[in-house]
């Protein structure tokens, strides 16, 4: 991180606040996130966060949570002080303390989704409903070319065409699919509070 006092300036010296930190396992950082109070940073198999000190330490890591992981960079999304995110074989929560998030279409999902295509795993919000959104490639789904077929474990789809909703108010599921020869699949996601509905892009 850079200095306080020079704008820029990351090499750490005896006069400045400029300095790093590494976390100590994981073999690569997927994502950080900010939240209220802290930031989560996410590597391919813990959860650390990182706080302002206040101090000439700026900041302080500390590892939250071990044997997890997260199905993409962006599979992770915030509401009413909690953050939720879709792993490789079940979902989580945050909340000051890591836990798994029960999930009755645990098995319809993990069942027939194509992590191959994991990078293009999304999450947003819609808090008018009080929802958690997740869109994904299934494997078996509408193929890829935008056809009416569908994809099979040898070929799988790769194209997104499913999403998930968590009802974080009502603790809630529910599911549907996108036929991507008429609705293009979302790639981008954003719940804007001065808007009737989130904006979505391909």
């Amino acid at each position: 991180f850079p200095s306080h006092d020079t704008q820029g300036d990351w090499t750490p010296t005896t006069t400045n606040t400029a300095g790093d930190l590494r976390v100590s396992r994981g073999s690569r950082i997927i994502r950080a996130l900010p939240t209220r109070q802290e930031i989560l940073v996410w590597t391919d198999s813990h959860l650390y966060t990182l706080q302002f000190l206040g101090t000439t330490d700026v900041f302080g890591l500390q590892e939250y949570a071990d044997n997890i992981s997260i199905a993409s960079p962006r599979a992770m999304a915030s509401a009413a002080n909690v953050t939720y995110w879709m792993g490789a074989d079940k979902f989580y929560m945050y909340s000051g303390r890591v836990e798994t998030l029960p999930c009755a279409l645990r098995q319809y999902i993990y069942g027939n989704i194509n992590l191959t295509e994991a990078f293009q795993i999304h999450s947003g919000t819609n808090e008018g409903y009080n929802e958690i959104w997740w869109f994904y490639p299934s494997i078996t789904g509408t193929t890829s070319d935008g056809g009416d077929g569908t994809g099979t474990a040898g070929s799988p789809n790769t194209l997104i065409d499913r999403y998930v909703i968590y009802n974080h108010l009502e603790r809630t599921w529910y599911y549907g699919t996108m036929n991507v020869s008429t609705v293009r699949p979302r790639t981008a996601w954003l719940d804007i509070p001065l808007l009737t509905d989130p904006s979505a892009a391909i």
